[in-house]
């Protein structure tokens, strides 16, 4: 699946991250962690695309793609680093690995985390970890893991759905 550009993007929001204020109650963290590196906020309609109701899980791609994509570029051995891919182009790419009917092009199904990892490890070649969390109680037993996540990789992590609470994170090699 080769990721052609986005012609049609809006001009997107950069390191969204930067400037926010730590909760109220920080006084009781010992350690707070964030994203190093940088990288473009895709959201719906960022592309003229009407995806909204379905599209989250595709923008988080993107978003994720546009950090490892910021950082490859950094990296002066690196050449040709796949542009982010469009929501078209991510199905396309879907169909191809074989994860998906050819019914899935043009449709409006969601995608969730074994998705986003293998468009990644295919795109990028980054392999993704998926940590699976099954509440919100469980979320606080898994704090030491997403702390070294962003100590050692830094990359954005994606959270969801809501009622399965799973969490998945990707490693820069």
């Amino acid at each position: 699946m080769k990721a052609n550009a986005m012609d049609d993007v809006q001009e997107l929001l950069t390191d969204v991250h930067h400037g926010l204020a730590l909760p109220e109650d920080h006084a009781s963290l010992s350690t707070s962690c964030i994203v190093t590196g940088s990288y473009k906020y895709y959201h719906y309609g960022c592309d003229k695309f009407d995806d909204r109701g379905w599209g989250c899980g595709y923008r988080t791609l993107q978003t994720l793609c546009s950090w490892i994509r910021l950082q490859k570029l950094k990296d002066k051995d690196e050449k040709n680093v796949n542009k982010v891919p469009s929501l078209p182009v991510i199905q396309q790419g879907l169909v191809a690995m074989g994860d998906k009917p050819d019914t899935f092009i043009g449709s409006r199904n969601w995608i969730g985390s074994f998705e986003v990892c293998i468009t990644i490890d295919h795109l990028y070649d980054v392999p993704c970890k998926i940590m699976h969390i099954n509440s919100g109680r469980e979320l606080q037993s898994k704090i030491p893991a997403l702390m070294e996540h962003f100590q050692q990789f830094g990359s954005p992590v994606m959270m969801g759905p809501t009622f399965l609470g799973y969490a998945y994170q990707f490693h820069s090699s």
